[in-house]
């Protein structure tokens, strides 16, 4: 190593202190206690507790509740996923290719992310009221009464309904991530299959898609972050229910812990959805990650 590195590898490291002072103060030792609190019998009440070990581990992996919980949550990644990227892809196109009037649609899509989360769950609660909700409501006169049901009290669509809603007001920051995706690829792609015949369908799925396929892996990876921490939409809209239809890991973490005031079991469950999340994202990391789309 030169003196010219050994000067710039100086230089950085003032940079880099702050950051990882930050890290440490606001992840690792957070993470550290929680791990420790897991261990415990502690309570919420007083610093004081008892040293319990794995019991509180032991403990989880018997309750129903929490399985029930973990499969949940997988189930809502999955229906969310098959819902929200074939949209996202769909209306990023859209846009691309649209010349008139592109700025009131971007509008369109864009405004509901402005709201806050709470604000929205609480609009899609209304929405979906099954005495004075417009969904009902809708159904109604278009005469189809009979589709009409309690949906965030019917097991079979609470879930369902959540994630409608969840998608309508965060769909808005993945078409940007998609659009700036497909700002990357080169025109000259898109041209050379145009001059040999292709139609835009297949232009898309033949030089598009596996152009973009780096992209949308990453995507769905920081997808699947998200939803394994879901909790906002659910607690305002269903608060878990009906009869744990909609209960996810984060919103059973938050009732055992806040709610039951059982604080050390709850931070086992936290531990446990760390390394749900890391593991997961790394086998999923690797199991997207290719140099070209397959269809």
């Amino acid at each position: 190593m030169n003196i010219v590195d050994r000067s710039r590898r100086r230089l950085a490291l003032p940079f880099l202190a702050v950051p990882m002072l930050l890290l440490a103060v606001l992840f690792v030792y957070p993470l550290v206690d929680t791990v420790y609190v897991s261990l415990t019998d502690w309570y919420g009440t007083f610093r004081t507790s008892g040293w319990v070990g794995l019991a509180n581990y032991s403990k989880l992996l018997g309750d129903d509740l929490f399985l029930s919980a973990v499969l949940n949550t997988f189930i809502y990644f999955g229906l969310s996923v098959v819902i929200l990227f074939p949209a996202a892809l769909f209306i990023a196109w859209a846009l691309l290719k649209t010349r008139r009037s592109r700025s009131f649609y971007q509008v369109a899509i864009f405004a509901p992310a402005v709201l806050a989360v709470s604000v929205a769950g609480v609009l899609w609660k209304f929405i979906y009221n099954p005495n004075f909700g417009i969904l009902n409501n809708m159904l109604e006169s278009l005469g189809l009464s009979n589709l009409a049901r309690p949906w965030l009290g019917d097991p079979s669509t609470a879930m369902l309904g959540i994630i409608v809603a969840v998608i309508w007001h965060g769909i808005a920051t993945w078409i940007i991530l998609i659009l700036a995706g497909m700002d990357r690829i080169p025109q000259e792609y898109s041209e050379a299959a145009s001059l040999d015949g292709a139609s835009s369908w297949k232009t898309y799925t033949r030089v598009t898609l596996p152009l973009l396929w780096p992209v949308l892996s990453t995507l769905i990876v920081l997808w699947f972050i998200q939803a394994m921490q879901t909790f906002p939409f659910i607690y305002v809209m269903t608060q878990g229910g009906p009869a744990g239809a909609t209960e996810v890991m984060a919103t059973y973490m938050y009732r055992m812990a806040f709610e039951g005031r059982m604080f050390a079991f709850g931070s086992a469950m936290a531990v446990v959805m760390t390394v749900i999340v890391l593991l997961m994202s790394l086998f999923g990391s690797k199991l997207l990650r290719s140099d070209r789309f397959e269809s």
